[in-house]
């Protein structure tokens, strides 16, 4: 595919910015896949961003990214990654730009003319956010013929291998935003498809299929799957098809499954110690506690998450449900201690913990500073940045990335901003 290089990238003073790819330590200093080094939403320690900001107000840089996505940046090394897709000119793409600077180093234009005919209208074309194990970066798009399809790049955007993940089908044309993950190795990519769903990994060096394990689901899913340590054994951990999975990332082999929740997820699990949290459904209403020693839910109630993930910070599970509604429940028991209304909602993007506060951003561009405390809702700060926020914020180095859009008129366009001190 075409392979458009920004002006700056092969420049001596650009090269020398950057870090090798052996100093890049994957664990530290990173958020190399969605949600962050954990995957569940919790920055690295010690962080210390912003509170307060705005368009003048503790801004790093903004950089303009063209087209249109909901994907969430990473970071490897100082660069940023994110996908994006012209739906006028029909094309996907991956996008780099430097973390200290903003300036966009290059484009990779992957796909061209593969859009899918309809997806919903709340959906883009560059939902998924990239991954990285720190010295390549994947990524996956859906294109026509109801097929899904993932790139291995290295960090200068050289095509390293691609391959034809199989079918997807959405029900109701609602297209794919679930992120590929990392572990054991490989790249794992979720197709919760309608009928014949599946979970399949490839070698991250070479792209051979390693393992494909099938998930038959009467409804189509678009929550990511995340990797966590329960039981003292590293786990990829998926929501849909009415049960809480897990699985083997180096097999494919189910661990163990716990029936609950309605056929269709749009979030991310997340989990204590033993205890996995889910919520969502459509068309019902769920959050709940997995044991997963005991192999059953602990606890559950008729509230929805759905499409924005939750978060455990301590013994608490937080939560903004549907219309704006933040819940903090005793992670132990269920308990809701208290819930409370953001000024606005809607809101799609997924919580995020740095610096002893909770990030949340919703869809008409407000971004939301929350002291998380059992007692009551402690409203810290609440920020503007453009008019729409899908992406979830990524939070490393005392700066917070957020994917922003905004409107002149019917013309629209998207901006990424560095936030910090």
């Amino acid at each position: 595919m075409k392979n458009q290089i920004a002006k700056s990238l092969l420049s001596g003073i650009a090269l020398s910015a950057f870090l090798s790819v052996s100093s890049i330590a994957a664990d530290s200093g990173n958020w190399l896949n969605w949600r962050g080094p954990t995957h569940n939403g919790l920055a690295e320690s010690g962080q210390n961003p912003p509170i307060k900001f705005s368009e003048n107000k503790n801004l790093k840089w903004k950089a303009a990214v063209p087209g249109r996505g909901h994907s969430s940046p990473i970071v490897v090394g100082d660069r940023v990654f994110l996908t994006t897709a012209r739906e006028d000119e029909g094309t996907q793409s991956i996008l780099c730009y430097s973390f200290d600077s903003g300036e966009l180093l290059w484009e990779n234009i992957v796909l061209e003319g593969m859009l899918p005919a309809q997806i919903h209208r709340k959906n883009t074309h560059a939902s998924p956010s990239v991954v990285s194990d720190g010295e390549r970066i994947f990524a996956v798009f859906f294109v026509k013929s109801e097929r899904l399809r993932l790139f291995s790049m290295d960090l200068d955007g050289n095509e390293l291998w691609q391959v034809d993940v199989g079918r997807f089908y959405p029900e109701e044309r609602f297209g794919y935003g679930t992120s590929p993950l990392v572990a054991a190795g490989n790249v794992i990519v979720a197709a919760e498809s309608q009928g014949d769903g599946y979970i399949v990994s490839y070698d991250i060096k070479t792209g051979k299929e390693v393992w494909r394990t099938v998930r038959v689901a009467t409804r189509s899913s678009h929550g990511t799957h995340v990797l966590a340590e329960i039981q003292g054994t590293e786990q990829v951990l998926l929501n849909g098809a009415d049960r809480v999975a897990a699985y083997n990332p180096s097999s494919g082999r189910e661990i163990w499954s716990v029936e609950g929740g309605d056929p269709l997820i749009a979030n991310s699990v997340v989990w204590k110690d033993d205890v996995v949290f889910a919520s969502g459904g459509y068309p019902g209403r769920e959050t709940w506690a997995v044991d997963v020693k005991a192999g059953k839910a602990k606890w559950t109630t008729q509230v929805k998450c759905y499409e924005q993930s939750m978060i455990v910070v301590g013994d608490y599970l937080y939560g903004v449900a549907e219309r704006g509604v933040v819940h903090c429940w005793d992670a132990e028991n269920g308990e809701v201690l208290w819930r409370d209304r953001l000024p606005k909602e809607p809101e799609s993007a997924s919580l995020i913990y740095a610096g002893g506060h909770l990030y949340h951003a919703n869809e008409a561009g407000q971004i939301f500073v929350i002291k998380p405390e059992p007692g009551k809702m402690e409203l810290v700060a609440e920020n503007q940045l453009g008019e729409e926020i899908f992406a979830t914020p990524a939070i490393c180095r005392d700066t917070i990335l957020i994917r922003s859009a905004k409107y002149d008129e019917e013309i629209r366009s998207e901006t990424l901003y560095a936030i910090g001190f």
